[in-house]
């Protein structure tokens, strides 16, 4: 195996963990996001899984002498694929990953205290997509052009706590399923490491059905289109380096309503486009051992107004960095793993809540088999 194929194959394995890890809590709603980065596995075929935990510390502090009203609690994300070569310069990939998730607690009290637009004391959103992407190539020059295209099926989890009174809650659950698709392009020259990639990620609407405050409940909901640009090139024998940009269109959800047989419930959020930047080197120090770290910045997606104050919401930048690093014991077997540590901006809305500087800390470990 030459140094520049161990260095494709361990940056692709590498994709099972470090692009997850360095975008945990990133902006809106979003969890791992999308990857599709093992559909250019050079191996013909390969399979691999991945976890990210993140731990976060950002307390707000409520209006007045409040305290303390509302924590963000840690989660789990988890990312699978399948990935297989069908025909020459053709191959498709099928994914279980977490695109969305969050989570949030406040105290009951302050929860009750917030009508008439009440805040839940409790809200956790969870997302499913399963879905397969594929990709035809052809030579184009010195390397290879790829279009991509895929679809998924998406499932979608909002489960809430709603304040009925100072220490007492009822909850509620909707949940749907929905479709979603993508396309994109590629351009490869294996010689020199090198690949860029463009792939948009259509929105996906949902119409969610359950039970809340002791009735049915309905909501309407849209998750945001994307489109994100990544690029590697090798600099040097051993030596990567690649980055990313990402849009999201995360201003499309500015309200979350359910509709219960008290009447509507509605969530602000305000949220404006999200943008995040990412650039990394990595290096691989033998045939088994490969390290990597890379630097990120998200734009927080709450919307500030012109004194600085956010109209909704709690978020503001995050600058992150991430190491990383995969280890082949043997050939078809890969190992991979990554740490990352983001500031969160500190700031105040306008319900009066603020806050200081926060933390990010998320671990990621992953597995992949190739053959």
């Amino acid at each position: 195996m030459t140094m520049k194929r161990h260095l494709l194959g361990a940056v692709a394995g590498m994709a099972a963990s470090l692009p997850l890890v360095a975008t945990a809590f990133a902006g809106g709603l979003e969890a791992n996001g999308y990857d599709w980065d093992q559909l250019f596995d050079p191996a013909p075929y390969s399979a691999k899984a991945s976890a990210t935990y993140v731990h976060i510390e950002k307390d707000v502090i409520g209006p007045g002498a409040l305290g303390v009203v509302s924590t963000t609690p840690a989660r789990v994300h988890y990312n699978t694929g399948f990935k297989a070569d069908i025909f020459d310069m053709a191959s498709c990939l099928v994914t279980v990953q977490n695109p969305f998730g969050s989570d949030t607690e406040r105290t009951n009290a302050y929860a009750v205290s917030t009508a008439p637009n009440v805040q839940a004391v409790s809200e956790s959103i969870r997302s499913t997509d399963t879905g397969i992407t594929c990709a035809v190539g052809v030579q184009a020059g010195p390397g290879v052009i790829s279009v991509i295209g895929g679809i998924s099926a998406q499932h979608l989890d909002y489960r809430a706590a709603l304040p009925v009174t100072a220490t007492t809650s009822s909850p509620l659950s909707i949940n749907g399923w929905s479709t979603g698709w993508r396309a994109g392009i590629a351009y490869e020259i294996p010689e020199y490491a090198l690949r860029v990639s463009a792939i948009y990620n259509a929105p996906v609407n949902y119409s969610l059905d359950g039970t809340g405050l002791g009735g049915a409940a309905s909501a309407d909901v849209t998750t945001p289109q994307s489109f994100e640009i990544r690029g590697q090139t090798g600099i040097a024998p051993g030596w990567l380096a690649l980055g990313s940009v990402k849009w999201m269109d995360w201003s499309v959800l500015q309200r979350l309503t359910v509709d219960t047989v008290r009447g509507p419930l509605v969530s602000a959020f305000d949220y404006r486009d999200g943008w995040t930047i990412t650039a990394g080197v990595g290096h691989a120090v033998n045939e088994q051992l490969t390290v990597l770290g890379t630097l990120s910045w998200d734009r927080g997606t709450s919307t500030p107004r012109a004194d600085g104050v956010l109209t909704a919401g709690t978020q503001t930048d995050r600058y992150g960095i991430t190491l990383g690093g995969s280890y082949n014991f043997s050939p078809n077997v890969q190992l991979t793993g990554g740490v990352s540590a983001s500031t969160l901006g500190a700031g105040s809305n306008a319900r009066g809540e603020r806050w200081d500087t926060g933390y990010v800390f998320a671990v990621s470990g992953g597995l992949k088999a190739s053959f």
